[in-house]
């Protein structure tokens, strides 16, 4: 069936998955947008897949970001075009929709390609069973009864062996003040519903730090650097005790149960 020059149709199988994951990895590159697509059996063919992002980027569902940022790749974030079209289609996230007066801004494009690439990892070694964002999980804090403590950046469900497991996971690119680790200790103290919460952070010399700040709360936390965690995975050492040595992030999961 042809169409009128100058529109297009959603094609649910496909368009609207990619949009979701456009809009739940607030940005994300180009080759990581199409390895997650072939790794969620939505794509198979690097054409096509090329075709169906420029088609959503000249109809104003999704948006190059402006900008030199270091990755050498064309960076996306959603549009407005993009939540129209996903609310038209019942995904709707309280955070970020078509009536939000701010989409991401292009200074966390650094930590989200970071998620994007543990998310992947993980995807990669047929460990992760399910990835939630922090969109998904910031827009079900905002309307659940029994909300959980943080907006947390992922919480990941993942096979650890033959048994699922799940944690939330924290990326921390910069430090922040004691004031807020403070606020963050209480929120954490306060969490009944995760059981296990790992900080990945963007260098080594910030792990001991967090590993001391966040000492002495009663509840399973791992510190660990993100290039440390995307190669080990759940065999990765990771400090439980700044003082202690590091166990493997697997044996943390495997007490949990």
């Amino acid at each position: 069936m042809r169409y009128p020059k100058g529109t297009f149709v959603v094609n649910c199988d496909h368009d609207i998955p990619l949009l979701l994951q456009v809009r739940n990895s607030r940005f994300i590159t180009h080759q990581q947008l199409f390895e997650l697509m072939v790794n969620s059996g939505r794509e198979y063919s690097r054409k096509t897949f090329n075709w169906r992002v420029k088609r959503l980027v000249d109809f104003k569902c999704i948006s190059i970001c402006d900008g030199n940022f270091g990755k050498g790749a064309l960076i996306y974030r959603v549009a407005r075009g993009g939540l129209l079209q996903l609310e038209d289609h019942g995904h709707f996230a309280t955070v970020l929709n078509s009536r939000t007066e701010h989409l991401p801004h292009v200074s966390q494009i650094h930590h989200a390609l970071e998620l994007n690439a543990i998310h992947l990892a993980l995807a990669h070694a047929d460990t992760l069973a399910t990835w939630k964002s922090e969109v998904e999980i910031a827009s079900a804090n905002t309307l659940a009864a029994a909300p959980l403590a943080k907006d947390y950046d992922a919480v990941v469900n993942v096979w650890n062996e033959e048994t699922l497991a799940c944690f939330a996971l924290e990326y921390e690119r910069t430090l922040k003040s004691a004031r807020q680790y403070d606020k963050i200790r209480q929120a954490l103290e306060s969490e009944d519903r995760i059981g296990c919460v790992l900080y990945v952070t963007a260098g080594l010399e910030m792990v001991d730090h967090l590993a001391q700040e966040l000492s002495g709360i009663p509840k399973r936390l791992a510190f660990t650097t993100s290039p440390e965690f995307r190669k080990g995975l759940l065999d990765t050492p990771v400090v439980i005790y700044h003082d202690q040595p590091k166990v493997p992030f697997r044996q943390l999961l495997r007490s949990m149960f």
